[in-house]
């Protein structure tokens, strides 16, 4: 496919400004050129629908507060036996955008920035601009099965792991001695 790698499948950019006081709601849809685009991109068999509404609003002083669901049909190939599997995703996902966020290690610690139940350090807002296409996107990416299987579809005997051969048996309780090998083998 030949597109501008710069620009987004989905693209809806909305300006921060654009957002006001009170905030706004977005609902973006997309076409069926976007769709198989978006399949291409994630390397699935189609993207049969893909809708989303979101809620806008400012925070802190430049920034802008998103919070957002989104419904979508897609159709993945089985891990198994590449049978087409059917996926219905529904998604509601907060993100939030601030300037100056592509420098988020300079204010979140390494604990912070890795810390599982921490909050999520902000997205850059560029140029004041959000693109909520891309963002959809980005988290219907990250809310697809990563093994889609298809119902019935197994393994075929061929490819399955041998099972394994009995462990050794460990030495009676109270027999084995770790560190004798530390002391050369010497019981004292």
């Amino acid at each position: 496919m030949n597109r501008d790698q710069n620009v987004p499948e989905f693209s809806r950019p909305l300006k921060a400004e654009s957002v006001g006081p009170r905030g706004r709601i977005e609902k973006l849809t997309a076409n069926p050129a976007e769709r198989a685009a978006l399949a291409e991109r994630f390397s699935i068999l189609t993207v049969d629908s893909l809708v989303a509404e979101i809620e806008l609003r400012p925070h802190r002083r430049d920034g802008i507060a998103l919070k957002g669901r989104l419904v979508a049909d897609v159709t993945q190939a089985c891990v198994v036996s590449l049978e087409p599997v059917p996926e219905h995703v529904e998604v509601e996902f907060e993100r939030v955008f601030e300037p100056g966020a592509e420098n988020a290690d300079a204010t979140f610690s390494v604990e912070e920035l890795f810390d599982p139940e921490g909050e999520d350090p902000p997205d850059p807002l560029i140029d004041g601009i959000v693109d909520l296409g891309d963002v959809v996107a980005e988290e219907l990416a990250l809310s697809l099965d990563p093994y889609p299987r298809a119902p019935g579809a197994e393994i075929p005997a061929a490819y399955r792991p041998e099972p394994e051969a009995e462990a050794e048996k460990a030495p009676p309780q109270g027999t084995h001695r770790p560190f004798a090998v530390l002391k050369g083998g010497r019981d004292t």
